[in-house]
């Protein structure tokens, strides 16, 4: 008689929890669409000063470029969809 009022708690507890989640792999692609590349200052043709300021420019607007690149590549490999560096 023990064990079956035993039993009956525990019955009552799993048929409470419910089934269990069923988790199935997707596989989904990391990125939707590449953002487009910057535009680039035209570097002019005369003054040394204007010259370096466009300069300087266009390897910041690339460094940002790359940057957002490396982090859309970098959540891809987290999920470890593609190969890191």
């Amino acid at each position: 008689m023990r064990p079956l009022l035993l039993l009956v708690p525990v019955l009552a507890l799993a048929a409470c929890a419910g089934p269990a989640p069923l988790r199935v792999p997707l596989a989904v692609p990391c990125i939707g669409a590449v953002p487009p590349a910057p535009l680039l200052p035209v570097v002019p043709q005369q003054g040394i000063f204007e010259q370096a300021k466009a300069l300087l420019a266009r390897e910041r607007l690339r460094d940002a470029y790359e940057d957002e690149l490396r982090a859309l590549l970098g959540a891809c490999a987290d999920h470890g969809d593609a190969a890191g560096p």
